[in-house]
């Protein structure tokens, strides 16, 4: 399976301090081409750290709720944890997103 960058999926996260996973979104931000894939959690809890950024066209994601992207909690993801794809973050969005990613992780 090829993901898309700033696809929305719904996938099986794994706890980290207990058994268990929850079906959660998550902002596709890169695919290698292997087995596994980047992405930023999405969460409908409002969030203030200067690392997470309100989708403004949620909907268009697939989303139910407004929600937010925490950009500083990238994972790498098994494909065969997808549930399903939801849709895709809107190009200002993404924007939104990339900025965020350049300004925590390039050089100044």
């Amino acid at each position: 399976m090829k993901l898309e960058t700033a696809e929305v999926v719904l996938i099986r996260m794994q706890f980290h301090q207990s058994p268990g996973s929850k079906v959660r979104p998550a902002l596709v931000l890169l695919d290698p081409g292997d087995d596994d894939f980047i992405a930023a959690p999405i969460t409908s809890q409002a969030r203030a750290s200067e690392f997470d950024l309100a989708l403004t066209d949620w909907p268009a994601a697939g989303l139910n709720v407004p929600s937010t992207v925490r950009v500083h909690k990238l994972s790498v993801l098994a494909k065969v944890d997808i549930a399903r794809r939801l849709g895709r973050c809107s190009d200002t969005d993404h924007e939104a997103v990339l900025n965020l990613l350049c300004r925590i992780f390039c050089p100044k």
